[in-house]
């Protein structure tokens, strides 16, 4: 076996037990740090190999989709023990009647109306202060 083969077979072996990890810890700095892998040759993999990359994004999606349910999880447990903050929480995003609030209300007017002559003389005293007055001049 050359030395060149035998570095693919370790790093594919690599690869597969960084996705798993992922699959469980969502971020990849964790996931590094867990499997002995630098973040540098994680990006490396990606950047060179459109597979990978793509496993890396499907396991994230899994991983992400674990802690969720983890999440959603524990928020039930604190919710069975009377906590406020995780039932108020839970019915925020959950009941619209909970919900935080905000009502606008009011017109949108899209028609080109003309400036007016004060209007007119606002913008170019804006224009004579700002540096595009030079505009023109610097570029002949």
């Amino acid at each position: 076996m050359s030395r060149r083969s035998s570095i693919e077979i370790r790093q594919d072996k690599l690869k597969a037990v960084f996705l798993e990890q992922i699959k469980r810890t969502p971020t990849i700095e964790t996931a590094c740090q867990k499997v002995g892998v630098a973040r540098a040759t994680i990006y490396r993999w990606i950047h060179g190999n459109k597979r990978f990359a793509k496993d890396l994004e499907d396991a994230l999606t899994e991983g992400r989709t674990f802690m969720s349910d983890v999440a959603e999880s524990q928020l039930f447990s604190l919710i069975g023990d009377k906590k406020i903050e995780a039932i108020r929480l839970y019915l925020s995003t959950h009941n619209p009647r909970y919900n935080n609030k905000l009502e606008l209300s009011g017109t949108v007017n899209t028609k080109d109306v003309p400036l007016t002559k004060e209007q007119k003389q606002l913008i170019r005293r804006a224009l004579q202060l700002s540096s595009l007055r030079n505009y023109d001049k610097k570029k002949k």
